[in-house]
């Protein structure tokens, strides 16, 4: 395998819970057999911090998800500076579709950054079954 995963979030020290939902779904990424040669997870305010993902990976290509529930401020702005993408955060950047310009060839890497994982129209159907969960476990109608 030649690529890394690295799925990104807030992070914050105020919290020690607020690293936890990136951390579970990388661990069962990594244990799914998707094929990646790594799956990190990466934060913009906590280490390991996101702007160190190239000496994170030791592939030639590296994905960066967002793990928001929509794309904004962070996802168009901040982490595309960390990144390295854009060279400073401002109007331009959530202006322009970011997300597009891939691939970008940087400190040595082929990086792949994605819109945020809530934009996924399959979102819906997760919404759903935690629905049916619940209803099940607490006949709810």
């Amino acid at each position: 395998a030649q690529t890394t995963l690295i799925i990104t979030g807030h992070g914050t020290g105020l919290n020690q819970n607020s690293t936890k939902a990136i951390r579970d779904q990388a661990e069962l990424i990594a244990k799914s057999g998707a094929g990646y040669a790594a799956v990190l997870d990466a934060f913009m305010e906590e280490q390991p911090f996101i702007a160190e993902w190239a000496k994170m990976s030791q592939t030639p290509n590296v994905i960066v998800v967002p793990f928001f529930i929509s794309d904004g401020l962070h996802s168009y702005q901040d982490i595309p500076v960390l990144l390295g993408i854009e060279a400073e955060v401002g109007a331009a950047a959530s202006q322009r579709e970011v997300f597009r310009h891939n691939p970008h060839h940087l400190r040595g890497k082929t990086l792949y950054y994605s819109s945020a994982i809530g934009t996924e129209r399959l979102l819906a159907d997760v919404i759903l079954d935690q629905i049916e969960d619940f209803d099940r476990d607490h006949k709810a109608y």
